[in-house]
């Protein structure tokens, strides 16, 4: 997920690392584009990221939106919904917001509890 997020291109040149391939390699400036695993600011950007989106979409998709913002814990979604009907229309709902962004939902585990 982390690496699905884009970082503003004005806050780019704040995540610069630089890199030798051998000990007389020049040193190589890059400039990271898109959040990074293990940074410390990670888990509050995808977090954020996820709670604007569910903002953005609560009209098109409010099931999604909803499970977004009270369901999510970095890029993971525990939920569940009150009956059969309800269930593929949640799943549907978070596939189709996450991927108006460019996210793909890679696995949906759909566990009945009668």
């Amino acid at each position: 997920m982390l690496r699905q997020i884009l970082i503003d291109p004005d806050q780019q040149d704040l995540q610069r690392i630089v890199w030798k391939t051998g000990p007389n390699a020049e040193v190589s400036a890059y400039r990271l584009k898109m959040v990074t695993y293990g940074m410390s600011n990670a888990p509050f950007l995808a977090i954020r990221t996820l709670q604007q989106l569910a903002e953005n979409e609560k009209s098109r998709f409010p099931l999604a939106s909803e499970v977004l913002l009270h369901d999510t814990y970095m890029d993971d979604i525990v939920s569940g919904a009150p009956d059969l009907k309800t269930a593929p229309r949640l799943q549907s709902q978070l596939r189709d917001t996450l991927q108006s962004r460019g996210m793909t939902l890679t696995s949906g585990l759909l566990i009945l509890l009668s």
